[in-house]
């Protein structure tokens, strides 16, 4: 069985290096490693350029997380890989995180189980379980899909840019009749998501991101949810009244999060505003 690691990076050289070393010291090396790098300007290409076990794809503009594991995605499956392992420059496999994936695969290897996904924790020494569950949705974090679920629904949606492209095509493989399943054994650290989860907890406490992203923030989970009526109701109301609080929180936010509301209303998608260029127009 090939398993392939599919990382996305994007500015983040020193994130990237300690991803990079956890997936090289894995117990269970993966059997190929590919970074998409998604146009980054800090020294990852001149990097990645001299890691003899690294396949890498550095792209020539930066098309998002959703972009760039659509990339990866593909590059994996033409190169042979069963499962794809895909996860963000940011994410800290724990040493035996892919070989506990691994043994989780192999006792399900005749169920319609079509991605496994590591528990993800904001800890590096987290205790680890032998138990899986069945998840509704998972991130690119932790995220092995099956190479015949890719085969029969496609790659990530690009179009969404960043966030939210995870969910969609969670909710694409659940409709194709796959199943989801956590394996508690296998732990990856990535506090970023932790604290993200936070979000729907608590209202007037928002990460810290750049206004820009709260653009994508606000549009994508409307996009992401068009096909389910209820929940995308929800998310609706949810997010007419946060935009408020938000822009209470982070007065400088507002007018992004303003358009990515009216954009989500009006099924506006792709890359509508640039990191580079984050002035509305």
């Amino acid at each position: 069985m090939k398993i392939a690691a599919v990382v996305v990076t994007y500015n983040r050289i020193n994130w990237l290096k300690k991803n990079i070393d956890a997936l090289l010291s894995q117990t269970r090396v993966p059997d190929e490693i590919i970074v998409v790098d998604n146009a980054s300007t800090d020294g990852t290409y001149d990097f990645l350029k001299n890691l003899s076990k690294v396949k890498f794809k550095r792209l020539e503009e930066n098309i998002g997380g959703a972009g760039g594991f659509a990339c990866g995605l593909k590059c994996a499956i033409d190169d042979g890989a069963d499962w794809v392992w895909m996860m963000d420059d940011d994410a800290l496999p724990y040493k035996n995180a892919l070989e506990a994936l691994e043994c989780a695969i192999l006792k399900n290897q005749n169920s319609n189980v079509g991605v496994f996904l590591s528990k993800l924790t904001d800890k590096d020494n987290a205790k680890s379980s032998n138990k899986t569950s069945s998840a509704l949705t998972g991130t690119f974090v932790g995220f092995a899909v099956k190479k015949e679920v890719v085969e029969k629904i496609g790659f990530p949606d690009s179009e969404f840019f960043i966030y939210a492209d995870d969910y969609d095509y969670s909710m694409r493989i659940k409709k194709a009749g796959y199943k989801m399943v956590r394996a508690h054994s296998s732990l990856i650290e990535h506090k970023d998501w932790i604290r993200q989860k936070r979000i729907f907890r608590f209202p007037f406490s928002k990460p810290n991101v750049p206004p820009w992203k709260t653009y994508y923030l606000f549009r994508n989970p409307i996009l992401a949810t068009k096909n389910v009526k209820i929940m995308n109701l929800g998310v609706k109301l949810y997010l007419s009244i946060d935009r408020y609080i938000w822009s209470y929180v982070s007065p400088e936010s507002k007018p992004y999060i303003f358009r990515g509301f009216k954009d989500g209303l009006h099924d506006v998608k792709g890359k509508k505003i640039d990191p580079k260029k984050p002035l509305l127009s």
